[in-house]
């Protein structure tokens, strides 16, 4: 899991469908999750989250931002598409670490 690689706990992980309740997560965290939804779900960002987004990060960071999630929503619809496995070195290194549920 990309999360556990980046320092996020299990706990977080198991909490980003509900990271208002979470109490390690602050505002950027839960702004950058929110995009991540809004993007990945709808693929449109209205003015009003754009200017949130801006107000926090520069323009490079932003696009590293939408980059990092794009690549993140390819290599997810690839693993789904393929009905991919683990390898054995991710499979250990992630072992039971919870998953983020997806909301309908």
């Amino acid at each position: 899991m990309l999360g556990l690689s980046v320092g996020l706990t299990r706990d977080e992980m198991g909490m980003m469908d509900d990271a208002k309740n979470c109490p390690s997560f602050d505002e950027t965290d839960r702004l950058v999750l929110r995009y991540s939804e809004i993007l990945t779900r709808e693929n449109r960002v209205d003015d009003a989250l754009y200017a949130a987004l801006a107000a926090r990060f520069s323009q490079d960071e932003l696009v590293d931002l939408a980059l990092t999630i794009s690549f993140s929503a390819l290599v997810n619809r690839m693993h789904a598409t393929f009905q991919t496995e683990l390898d054995e070195p991710t499979r250990n290194a992630v072992g039971d670490a919870v998953t983020c549920s997806l909301r309908s």
